[in-house]
């Protein structure tokens, strides 16, 4: 086995140091970030540790099969005041960008506590913790946590396995986005080495689609917008449509990556409004652009081809600040379609 990085080397260390730990990620999580949050819990406990896990937002019901070993929290004031109260120190997955822990975010000037940083996304690569274990060449957090939990001595079992092959299927696309390298397969052959049914986990993720999700995914797709000579889709959900359908922010995973199959589209980008005056913006590009750019210029971030910012406002004033910028990516490519 190679030497740890300097970063890597300094989260062990981080973990040896304190016994009481919380864990976090982003508003809205993904597979990566429950399945990473999972993973480093489970870890924890087996060397003795104590570990609450407290995100801003519910866990999504394609997810919840994940907190069946470890109940993952959602911030409520005063249990969120205990939970600080009660730590040492604090561990964030999957996001490098204070901002996106949500409401966890203020806390930390009321209580001060060492902060370790683990991420795999290329924006805000400089981190918020005393920590920053942050590999943008990673193809997931969960990839970064199998290789310190490998890194600690600590055999896997089939439930951290399960927890990592979930981070790491979800945040690939199940291996099929350009992010998956070949460290990637060899991590998911190892876990398969475990005992998980590689079906059963993509069922339980992908096999939770409402009626009402769907309707309103057809509704969203049939409205959608072809501008820049078709190379540019642009997806718009309202408050309205939300509640007419009775979702939230969360049901629109998946939805901006659908029309990147159009023939010659380089880029989609989807307003979603879950309530008035906070837009959503989701970017995904084909390949040859670089969205995490705008993103990050607007206080988000992301990966170079799939990227998003939450703005305060209007869906056209958001739309004013993204498609110049998006056109402007666009033009800049060179002539023929793409490949």
């Amino acid at each position: 086995m190679t030497t740890a990085s300097p970063e890597r080397q300094a989260f062990h260390g981080f973990v040896a140091k304190y016994s009481r730990f919380l864990l976090t990620t982003h508003a809205n999580p993904d597979g990566d970030g429950l399945g990473s949050e999972v993973a480093v819990a489970l870890w924890l406990r087996a060397l003795g540790k104590q570990v609450r896990v407290l995100n801003d937002s519910p866990v999504p019901a394609a997810y919840t099969f994940l907190t069946r070993h470890v109940a993952i929290e959602t911030f409520e004031p005063e249990a969120a005041e205990r939970a600080f109260d009660e730590a040492e120190a604090l561990i964030v997955l999957d996001v490098s960008n204070r901002q996106r822990i949500g409401r966890l975010a203020p806390m930390l000037d009321r209580h001060l506590m060492p902060v370790a940083v683990v991420d795999h996304h290329v924006t805000h690569a400089q981190g918020f913790g005393q920590v920053n274990v942050i590999e943008p060449e990673a193809s997931a957090t969960g990839e970064i946590v199998y290789d310190l939990i490998r890194e600690s001595g600590r055999e896997l079992d089939p439930d951290l396995a399960e927890a990592l092959y979930v981070a790491v299927m979800t945040d690939t696309g199940s291996f099929r986005f350009s992010n998956t390298d070949s460290h990637a397969h060899r991590m998911a052959a190892d876990l398969l080495t475990h005992g998980l049914d590689p079906q059963k986990l993509h069922t339980l993720v992908h096999s939770h689609a409402s009626a009402a999700r769907l309707r309103f995914f057809g509704e969203i797709l049939t409205a959608l917008e072809l501008i820049d000579d078709d190379r540019i889709v642009v997806l718009d959900a309202s408050p309205e449509q939300f509640l007419k359908h009775g979702l939230v922010g969360a049901d629109t995973e998946s939805l901006v990556d659908m029309p990147r199959t159009i023939a010659g589209v380089e880029a989609v980008v989807l307003f979603s409004e879950v309530e008035p005056g906070k837009v959503k913006v989701s970017m995904r590009s084909t390949g040859r652009i670089v969205v995490n750019e705008v993103a990050s210029r607007l206080g988000g971030g992301g990966h170079p081809h799939a990227a998003g910012v939450a703005l305060r406002g209007t869906r056209a004033a958001a739309r004013e600040l993204i498609l110049p910028e998006l056109h402007r990516l666009v033009a800049a490519l060179p002539p023929g379609p793409r490949p």
